[in-house]
């Protein structure tokens, strides 16, 4: 064996010692990359505001609070009770905040809605069915639709 074929061997066995003791060590070698455990956390509805309504009442604005939204472009609410599956486009979108609008055909009479939200992957935006490959769903909240009021006027006459 020739001596530059030792110093090989020789230099490549110090350089594979060192390598060892360094991973032994935990030793770490240029940049570490983390990615932002918001990116593809579920979206969370920490509330609702209001949390219900009166029967019969025109178009309703509702604010729904919490985190992992999304954006505007990939983010929308689901609306489901009985008979009823919608996705409704967000009307306003900040991070922490979403405002949808819920319909007066949905305010008809005394029922309960479970508000979701749901968040997808880009470029996809979320529709029914929902998939499970490429759409996130929040914890439910719900929204009441309570019986109507009735106010009675006094008669007065004279």
């Amino acid at each position: 064996m020739s001596a530059t074929n030792k110093i090989k061997w020789s230099g490549s066995i110090i350089l594979a010692g060192t390598l060892l003791v360094l991973a032994m060590m935990g030793g770490t070698w240029g940049t570490t990359y983390a990615a932002d455990p918001g990116l593809n956390a579920a979206p969370i509805i920490d509330s609702i505001d209001p949390t219900g309504t009166y029967a019969r009442s025109p178009d309703r604005l509702i604010y729904i609070y919490g985190a992992n939204f999304g954006n505007q472009s990939n983010t929308r609410v689901r609306i489901t009770g009985i008979g009823v599956d919608q996705i409704a486009r967000p009307e306003d979108y900040s991070p922490g905040r979403i405002i949808v609008v819920i319909t007066d055909t949905l305010l008809i009479e005394p029922t309960y809605y479970n508000i979701t939200v749901v968040k997808s992957t880009l470029p996809s935006i979320p529709t029914i069915p929902l998939e499970p490959e490429w759409d996130q769903e929040s914890n439910q909240v719900i929204f009441t639709v309570y019986e109507g009021k009735t106010n009675y006027l006094p008669f007065i006459s004279r």
